[in-house]
């Protein structure tokens, strides 16, 4: 009897090894991926000329791929003061001043250029996210499979 429980710490020990190594290859790995969509994205950049934008919203390429905003207009194309008439933040957030623009109003900006590589990156990363729900779910089953193995072991 004693022979069966040393075995089967063991091979908890074997498990929980396993799954610290895999843990931590995937965490590499996503840091890796991480790194070379970073460079992807910074192959390029574009500009946008006129993108309508209504009083409050974010540009088409906002988010990580947004560089910067050159001009704000309105309608009528008078050209306004970036940050006093019209505020574009980092991530290219637009909020228009209500007392400047009666309808909507038109952005110049930079962004990057997104990648085939960019994109495939981000799609495994994305993929990648939910692994750690899978982790939980293989420990609980490796666990039970564990105690009932132990349960048995004693009956015979």
């Amino acid at each position: 009897m004693k022979l069966l429980k040393k075995a089967q710490v063991g091979g908890l020990q074997g498990f929980i090894l396993s799954i610290v190594t895999v843990a931590i290859v995937l965490a590499v790995g996503l840091i890796v991926l991480s790194e070379l969509r970073t460079t992807a994205k910074e192959l390029g950049t574009s500009s946008i000329i006129n993108e309508s934008v209504a009083t409050t919203a974010t540009l088409l390429q906002g988010g990580e791929l947004f560089v910067g905003a050159g001009a704000c207009r309105n309608a009528s194309m008078d050209v306004y003061v970036l940050g006093q008439h019209c505020n574009v933040s980092s991530v290219g957030t637009v909020t228009l001043n209500p007392q400047n623009f009666s309808g909507n109003g038109f952005i110049d900006y930079t962004h990057f250029t997104p990648s085939a590589a960019f994109n495939s990156s981000g799609t495994i990363i994305t993929k990648l996210a939910t692994v750690p729900t899978w982790l939980g779910i293989i420990i609980i089953v490796a666990l039970a499979f564990i105690v009932l193995s132990f349960f048995i072991g004693k009956r015979q």
